[in-house]
């Protein structure tokens, strides 16, 4: 039997005797540490806000949502640099897709690339888990779109969802005022209500909207006039 001092905390993809992979949990703790983001899929359009990143009052805030083709953006909670490697991927994953098929890669596949690049990095000694969780909010032939991976490499869709600090917090507040027939603005404001119960924080929202082919950066103010 492995002694106790060279036992599952060591950095190798072990299960412990209950069946637990520890690296993995830990990789999921340091994400909810990370700055919270909130998604939501309407009928017409799925959504993301986050606060962007303010680290010094000397250095310009650092965007957290990502535009990886032009019908996709992904934000993430965790380790930037861990997210940072996973926003190059999906969008080396796009361009491939291009090349071949000479069109935007649809929302399924690229997710379905990301999990299993992030689930490569728990099946292998010698590689620690990525400390990172993803939302994924697009528009494509099939509609639109809002999915979350965790460290895990698990996909899940849904209508509305929360990663990062405190993200329990803000998914109730998404259960209570989430309805079926929710327009855009009234979204927006959901999901920034939602984001804020999750942190408190002066730095500005930045909101990712996907709606027909297109996905769109923006600021708070612009997203609600687009929204109008």
């Amino acid at each position: 039997m492995m002694p106790k001092e060279f036992g599952y905390e060591r950095p190798f993809m072990l299960y412990s005797p209950d069946g637990r992979l520890i690296q993995v949990e830990y990789a999921a703790e340091a994400v909810r540490h990370g700055s919270p983001v909130v998604g939501i899929r309407g009928k017409s359009f799925s959504l993301m806000v986050t606060h962007t990143k303010d680290t010094d009052p000397l250095i310009d805030p650092v965007e957290k949502i990502h535009l990886v083709d032009e019908n996709i953006g992904i934000a993430g909670a965790g380790y930037t640099g861990d997210i940072n490697l996973l926003i190059d991927e999906a969008r080396l994953e796009a361009q491939r897709y291009r090349v071949v098929f000479e069109d935007p890669i649809d929302v399924k596949s690229i997710v379905n690339h990301i999990t299993q690049f992030m689930y490569q990095f728990t099946r292998y000694s010698g590689v620690r888990p990525l400390g990172a969780a993803l939302i994924v909010v697009g528009s494509d032939r099939t509609g639109n779109h809002l999915y979350q991976i965790d460290p895990r490499g698990l996909m899940m869709s849904g209508k509305a969802m929360a990663i990062g600090m405190n993200c329990e917090d803000a998914t109730n507040v998404l259960k209570e005022g989430y309805r079926e027939d929710l327009n855009m603005k009234d979204a927006i404001l959901l999901a920034v209500k939602a984001l804020s119960k999750a942190e408190e924080s002066g730095s500005p929202v930045e909101v990712g909207i996907a709606k027909g082919s297109k996905f769109i950066k923006t600021n708070l103010e612009g997203a609600l006039k687009l929204a109008n």
